[in-house]
C-alpha cells in the first residue's frame, strides 16, 4: 500500500467522522479510500478510476472494507453517468496525481527513469498512446501540446528534433524519447524539461485537462447541501484550473471556499513521500 498525500489534511476537510456515503474519484491504490474506511466503520466509498489494474490492486489491498466499497471502472468526470446517490454522498475527493503503481510499472510508460514502451494510457482501451503523439502529430500538433501542458514558451528547437529523429526511426519507448530532449536539455534539479515532456505528452494522452474547469463547477451545483469537497493537484496547471473553478463556484453562491490558500504538505511529509512535494490540497463545502 502506497502512502497516500496529505491523508490527515484530507480526513479533516472531509469530515469523514461525521459522514455516511463519500466518493474517491481517483482510486489508485486505494490509499485514501483505506483512510476513510477506517476512520469511519459505517462508511461507504464510491471509488472511480480510468485504470482497471489499479483497481485489481486496490481491491486487493481493500479486501477487509469489500463490503463498504464499490468500485467502478470510468473517468471521474463521468460521475453524473452512473446512478449514484448523490443527495446522500457527503464528501467528494479528487486526486488528480498518478499513483506510485502507475509511476513505477515500466509497461504503462509514464516514468523516464526505466526504458519501458511509450504508452502512458490510465485507460487501456482507448486508442490513443505517447507513441502515437510522439510519432504521428504534426509539428503545429505537437507545438501545441509542449506549450499548453508542458509550459514551454518557445518548443520549436524541441519539435524541430523530435521531427528529425522520427523521420529515421519511430520513437518507441521513453529511453529513446529521454534521448531526443536530451540532446538538447541538461538534466535540473527543479522543473526539469524532461519532466516537463513527459508531463504534457500524459496529460495530452489523458485528456487530463480537458473538462476539468466545467465538471468541477457542475459538481459544486449538484451536490447536497453540506457536502464537501477535496482536490488535491500537483502541477500548476491543474491547480489553477481548481482555484478558479472554486472561485466561480463560491461567487455564484455553490460553495463556501475551506482553504485561503493551498494546503501543501509538511517538511516531513515531503521527506517521507518525496512525490508529495508538489501537491496542493483545495476544499470547500456546498452551501
Amino acid at each position: 500500500m502506497h502512502v497516500p498525500v496529505l491523508e490527515k489534511e484530507v480526513m479533516e476537510f472531509l469530515e469523514v467522522e461525521k459522514g455516511a456515503y463519500f466518493l474517491d474519484g481517483t482510486l489508485g491504490m486505494g490509499g485514501h479510500t483505506k483512510a476513510i474506511l477506517s476512520n469511519n466503520k459505517n462508511a461507504f466509498v464510491f471509488a472511480f478510476d480510468m485504470d482497471q489494474e489499479s483497481i485489481k490492486m486496490a481491491l486487493k489491498n481493500l479486501s477487509n472494507f469489500k463490503d463498504r466499497i464499490k468500485a467502478i471502472h470510468d473517468n471521474f468526470k463521468n460521475i453524473f453517468n452512473h446512478s449514484l446517490p448523490f443527495n446522500r454522498i457527503d464528501g467528494y475527493l479528487f486526486d488528480l496525481g498518478i499513483s506510485s503503481f502507475q509511476l513505477d510499472n515500466p509497461e504503462m510508460g509514464f516514468s523516464y527513469s526505466k526504458d519501458s514502451p511509450l504508452d502512458m494510457r490510465m485507460d487501456k482501451t482507448q486508442e490513443l498512446t505517447a507513441e502515437k503523439v510522439v510519432n504521428d502529430y504534426s509539428y503545429n500538433e505537437l507545438i501545441r501540446v509542449f506549450k499548453e501542458f508542458g509550459e514551454f514558451k518557445n518548443p520549436e528547437r524541441l519539435v524541430k528534433e523530435i521531427l528529425l529523429t522520427r523521420k529515421r526511426k519511430r520513437i518507441r519507448t521513453s529511453g529513446e524519447l529521454k534521448e531526443v530532449v536530451r540532446t538538447l536539455y541538461r538534466k535540473r534539479k527543479t522543473m526539469d524539461p524532461l519532466s516537463r515532456v513527459f508531463q504534457a505528452i500524459r496529460i495530452e494522452v489523458n485528456r487530463e485537462l480537458e473538462g476539468l474547469d466545467s465538471f468541477f463547477y457542475t459538481l459544486f451545483s449538484k451536490i447536497k447541501r453540506g457536502a464537501r469537497v477535496v482536490v488535491i493537484s500537483f502541477h500548476s496547471l491543474e491547480d489553477r484550473i481548481v482555484k478558479n473553478s472554486f472561485r466561480k463556484a463560491a461567487k455564484n453562491g455553490y460553495i463556501r471556499i475551506l482553504t485561503k490558500k493551498p494546503v501543501m504538505p509538511s517538511d516531513t511529509e515531503k521527506k517521507i513521500n518525496p512525490r508529495s512535494r508538489s501537491a496542493k490540497l483545495r476544499a470547500g463545502v456546498r452551501i
